[in-house]
């Protein structure tokens, strides 16, 4: 069997050939994840669960979250005073990191999408080269990705199928 990225590959093993190992499993009906760790089967229990134990405690500001992360992603970006300004004509817009700066001019301003797919009648365009190069293999079939597990007949054609 193959696969056209190393991390369909990967999803590939874990999902099908190592669920055997994977002691911690979800309680929640028609819920089928398992887990190596139990610190990751918590994590993933935050998803079913309507519990938010995450408060902002910016004035009147209710706002509660299930994970930390979130909490401070919403902190930066509507609390924090510092911000990232667009500066290309009539565009007002603001970012609370570079990155999202960068990104939103390079997609938006720019339109940066310098790798041309080549294949007859498609054209495609992408940001990153890594992009193209899993696109193309759509068209050539190609599955560099080999899964090593004997009687393993499942295949996959495109990159990122998670089980």
């Amino acid at each position: 069997m193959a696969f056209t990225s190393k991390q369909s590959l990967l999803n590939h093993k874990n999902g099908v050939h190592l669920n055997s190992n994977k002691n911690f499993k979800c309680f929640w009906p028609k819920c089928q994840f398992k887990t190596l760790s139990k610190s990751a089967l918590k994590v993933h229990q935050l998803k079913h669960s309507e519990l938010k134990q995450f408060k902002c405690d910016f004035n009147n500001c209710n706002k509660t979250y299930r994970r930390a992360s979130n909490l401070f992603r919403h902190k930066n970006s509507i609390h924090s005073n510092v911000r990232f300004m667009c500066d290309f004509n009539e565009c007002h817009k603001s970012f609370t990191t570079k990155h999202y700066l960068f990104r939103h001019k390079s997609c938006v301003h720019l339109k940066e999408r310098k790798f041309k797919c080549n294949e007859e009648n498609c054209g495609k365009k992408f940001n990153t080269k890594s992009d193209l190069i899993r696109h193309k293999r759509i068209h050539s079939g190609e599955k560099p990705f080999i899964c090593n597990f004997s009687n393993c007949n499942k295949g996959r054609s495109l990159g990122y199928q998670f089980y």
